[in-house]
């Protein structure tokens, strides 16, 4: 073994899951159909006696931040204690919700848990464009009143908007809403399949009008999609600093990678998959060998972020660029130039 293998094995030998997401439930009272979990109704969710050895693993392995996301977890029976066991085994702890269910007890009880943040998804400017892209009358109005019980206990908020054919004219509204809001707003122009490998949400994805619209705006706030990567360096934390759990327990190396599993947490402590995976230990050479690849293209990609798990899912291939990706990528180039 050369001496640079022997190093690399080693760093992931000593690799911490530092963020660890929680599929509770697919359960979602939305319907949107450019959502990324698959269509299933019929699963066998980990009751939270299952979840908490889970966490103790996770707190012995050193993670650091537990991110709690569905489908809409609040609508996971024991969502409250298994928050509360996150806070109690004193990691932190991000919430992904639509805001659906979030009435003013809810809101009161998020935030005596003290959350790192609050995370909710925002699909236009105003309740035609959201409400059509959910499938669900009155969540935008419901959106609009978890944001308002929310900052009233002061927790803190983010705004996701995923960039789409349906909304991509309206961006600049959105982003006006999230200032009149005071609460940051994140636009995002990835489309990916869903998690089973069906392509339909794709047909959502933004017109490269659309793209380019986004990334004007964001240029005025220095906030376009960048990435920085080295000689030697790996192109995200997967394999080395993320996992991701779905509802019945299966263990992947990230929330967007579905192509293998590490193993159940049914039938395998998560502290023994993590350490002994050859999975993640391929996942982890896919970080490495992408970073390389994207720095031998060069150019605007070198740059830009890429995601070897959607690559999969949608080319069955992880260092696949895509056309669009590659679009984007020369976009943000072009605009990050000074006048």
């Amino acid at each position: 073994m050369s001496r640079v293998a022997a190093l690399k094995r080693r760093a992931l030998a000593a690799a911490v899951p530092l963020s660890v997401h929680f599929e509770l439930t697919y359960t979602c009272p939305w319907r949107c159909e450019l959502c990324y979990n698959p269509r299933r109704h019929d699963i066998h969710p980990l009751t939270v006696e299952e979840w908490k050895p889970v966490l103790d693993d996770l707190r012995r392995l050193g993670t650091l931040f537990v991110t709690l996301t569905g489908g809409e977890p609040l609508a996971y029976p024991g969502f409250l204690q298994l928050a509360r066991a996150v806070r109690q085994r004193a990691m932190a702890l991000r919430i992904f919700t639509n805001g659906d269910l979030v009435d003013s007890d809810m809101a009161a009880e998020i935030a005596a848990l003290y959350p790192l943040s609050v995370e909710l998804s925002l699909h236009g400017a105003g309740a035609a464009t959201h409400d059509r892209t959910t499938g669900r009358d009155g969540s935008f109005e419901r959106l609009m009143a978890a944001v308002e019980r929310l900052q009233r206990v002061g927790v803190n908020l983010v705004l996701k908007a995923p960039v789409t054919r349906l909304n991509e004219d309206e961006v600049e509204r959105m982003a006006a809403l999230a200032e009149g809001l005071g609460v940051p707003l994140r636009f995002d122009p990835a489309i990916a399949p869903r998690d089973d490998g069906d392509q339909g949400p794709l047909a959502f994805a933004a017109s490269c009008g659309g793209i380019r619209r986004t990334f004007q705006l964001l240029a005025k706030h220095g906030g376009l999609p960048a990435a920085s990567r080295i000689e030697g360096g790996f192109n995200c934390g997967l394999g080395r600093s993320t996992l991701a759990i779905d509802p019945e327990g299966k263990v992947f190396p990230c929330i967007q990678w579905r192509s293998s599993s590490l193993g159940n947490v049914r039938e395998t402590g998560l502290a023994e998959l993590w350490r002994t995976s050859p999975v993640r230990r391929r996942a982890a050479e896919v970080a490495s060998e992408a970073n390389q690849r994207m720095l031998q293209e060069g150019g605007a990609v070198a740059g830009y972020p890429f995601c070897p798990a959607v690559a999969e899912l949608r080319h069955h291939d992880p260092y696949a660029v895509g056309d669009d990706v590659r679009r984007q990528a020369e976009l943000a180039q072009a605009l990050q130039r000074p006048a």
